[in-house]
């Protein structure tokens, strides 16, 4: 009787279960591979389990029925290529995860699934002739001559592995060509010895090693690359700047930030998508063999070159947005995909990482804002930068210590000639008393986050305002709510509890809104209006004439009164177009129910004109300038 030792098997059993234990742990997202790999451990730990339960019923072949033998063996056989299978699945999923022909793909699942049925078939028929192992007469077990068939079909299955690998290499990364290079030697190897030594049984191991080497290169978690495009990600650009600058080595850095990249997923999918981030990683990553690339962003990439020269670096740069201007291909997909760029060389400064990355992201942000291609860091920009910090701090030191004013700029009527409404400005000066212009800071408050603190302060100041004046000549006042305040799910409990508490009826308080913010969530965006309005309180569309809204969508929304933008004024005394524009909609407005507010109005010969043309209000400084809260209410008695 045949003898076997199962100690590799009981190491690959112990291995295997460590695997999983990790791999669980992890509780990352489902995907395709995942799963393909959770089936690949439960597999390899069922084969190794049944041969151990096979090992023990054959040597006690007395006591075990002789069908029951054969059906575990049997069962045995085909376990043992189905983890193999699953194996080769998964390393094909690697191998064509960025190749777009799919005949690849099904021609390996075919010969897949024809192999599996060609051993099931030879499993059949061992039933009948012991081909494949058999029993005799006293119970003892035997090889057939067709013994070693599932180390064929292995054999055969890493062939194609090996064949599509060669095929589709330009498409296949770095960590893919690692496994196919480590993979197959190993499993040779352990398969040859076998093969040499049938009484050590490595089956198992050899399934593990494969197990663990997938493992480590694919589902084990890397701390320095990006998971999508198999570069360096932000932590491991962090960890190449600093050691760097350690090192007080010169380098340049080019980042290239993808614009209108929605976009592309729109039009492709969010698939395709990735894999035009893919491809450009992939491009960025084999440019140059002396950088490295790296995605910082979710559609921002930094390429990381030692400077050498000014031409070595300006042709760095040339090199990178020519590529760009090509447009970029994904089997029959081609998209020219736009992108705006920023240099920073790297010589002398005294730069931290983090001040690196930070002037890198300020650049961005300035490129795509002002339409720039490419942006070059200066001492300019970096003036900049350094001005937005401290505003920065400057706006959350002013929330804590409520440094912030609101101002008030009165609005005509211009049926009865009086001040009968008016708006709510936010102002602030810095701690030697030089004022901000609103148009630095409140863009600033918006990207920072700090407008939802600021705009609830204007509320709070309006109500007291109105609350402790409650003779004051006005028929209401407006303020300008943010974005992020209608993203607050209590904005109506907080907007009435504030007029509750200073006693100021609904009617008093007006919101003005932009179109930006409408076309954000138009449904959510009138759900929320709707409840405030029930309230009492009404809403002006803000900036009418600039933006993009579909007006047949705004004149079913809860508005009062609409704000025709202060550039719709720019020409209208000396161009009869413009003239005719802004009549048109006026009476647009009013055909709906709307009154019309005209804002930005400096000279009688431009009010004279909108009176002509039917606005009902007018706000400008040709009337009333903003003013502080004193002048305000001495201005209204």
């Amino acid at each position: 009787m045949i003898v076997w030792s199962q100690i590799a098997e009981f190491l690959a059993l112990i291995l295997l279960f460590l695997i999983s234990l990790y791999f669980h742990d992890r509780r990352q997202t489902r995907s395709r591979r995942r799963t393909l790999f959770w089936i690949c451990l439960v597999l390899s730990i069922f084969e190794i389990a049944l041969n151990a339960v096979c090992v023990i019923t054959i040597s006690q072949y007395e006591h075990v029925p002789h069908w029951l033998n054969m059906l575990l063996n049997s069962l045995y056989f085909l376990s043992s290529v189905w983890v193999s299978s699953i194996l080769a699945l998964y390393i094909f999923n690697l191998l064509l995860e960025h190749v777009y022909e799919k005949h690849c793909r099904t021609n390996a699942v075919i010969g897949l699934l024809l192999l599996n049925a060609l051993f099931f078939i030879l499993v059949i028929v061992n039933l009948q002739t012991g081909i494949l192992f058999l029993f005799d007469s006293d119970g003892g077990y035997h090889r057939g001559v067709f013994n070693r068939a599932g180390y064929v079909v292995m054999f055969i299955e890493l062939c194609m592995v090996i064949i599509c690998y060669l095929r589709n290499r330009s498409s296949v990364s770095k960590n893919v060509q690692q496994v196919i290079h480590t993979l197959p030697p190993i499993i040779l190897g352990l398969s040859l010895f076998q093969i040499c030594y049938p009484q050590i049984l490595l089956n198992g191991i050899t399934i593990a090693f494969a197990d663990l080497v997938l493992f480590i290169n694919f589902q084990n978690y890397q701390v320095g690359t990006d998971s999508l495009t198999h570069i360096g990600n932000r932590k491991s650009f962090y960890q190449e700047l600093a050691l760097r600058i350690a090192g007080k080595q010169q380098f340049q850095i080019i980042t290239i930030s993808l614009k209108h990249f929605a976009v592309v997923n729109q039009r492709f999918g969010y698939q395709k998508g990735d894999d035009f981030l893919y491809a450009i990683a992939s491009w960025l990553d084999k440019c140059d063999p002396s950088s490295r690339a790296f995605r910082f962003g979710n559609v921002s990439f930094a390429l990381v070159s030692p400077f050498l020269s000014q031409d070595k670096a300006a042709c760095n740069l040339d090199k990178i947005q020519m590529r760009f201007q090509d447009g970029w291909t994904l089997g029959d997909l081609h998209f020219d995909i736009m992108a705006c760029f920023s240099e920073l060389i790297h010589q002398d400064q005294d730069w931290q990482a983090d001040q690196v990355i930070e002037y890198l992201e300020f650049m961005n942000v300035m490129a795509k804002r002002e339409d720039t291609e490419c942006l070059r860091f200066t001492t300019d920009i970096e003036k900049k930068i350094e001005r937005k910090k401290e505003l920065t701090q400057l706006l959350k030191h002013s929330i804590k210590e409520d440094r912030f004013q609101v101002w008030y700029q009165p609005v005509i009527d211009c049926r009865t000639k009086k001040f009968t409404h008016a708006e709510a400005l936010l102002r602030l000066s810095d701690y030697s008393g030089t004022p901000i212009s609103p148009g630095e800071f409140i863009p600033l408050a918006e990207e920072t986050g700090l407008i939802d603190e600021m705009s609830w302060i204007v509320l709070e100041k309006v109500c007291r305002l109105l609350g402790e004046n409650p003779a004051l000549e006005v028929e209401s006042i407006s303020i300008n709510l943010s974005m992020q305040q209608f993203l607050d799910l209590h904005i109506c409990q907080r907007i009435t509890a504030c007029l509750q508490r200073y006693q100021v009826p609904p009617d008093k308080l007006k919101i003005e809104i932009t179109e930006r913010v409408i076309a954000y969530d138009l449904p959510y965006i009138r759900s929320v209006m709707d409840r405030i309005a029930q309230v009492g309180i009404g809403f002006y569309l803000d900036d009418f004439g600039i933006g993009y809204s579909n007006f047949s969508s705004i004149m079913h929304l809860p508005f009062e009164c609409v704000k025709l933008d202060r550039s719709l004024f720019d020409k209208l005394l000396v161009s009869k177009k413009d003239r005719t524009i802004v009549q048109t909609m006026i009476e647009l407005a009013h055909s709906v129910g709307f009154q019309v507010v005209s804002e930005g109005i400096e000279t009688q010969q431009q009010a004279d004109l909108l009176m002509v043309l039917g606005t009902d209000r007018i706000q400008g400084y040709h009337y009333a300038r903003p003013m502080a809260e004193k002048e305000f209410l001495a201005f209204h008695h």
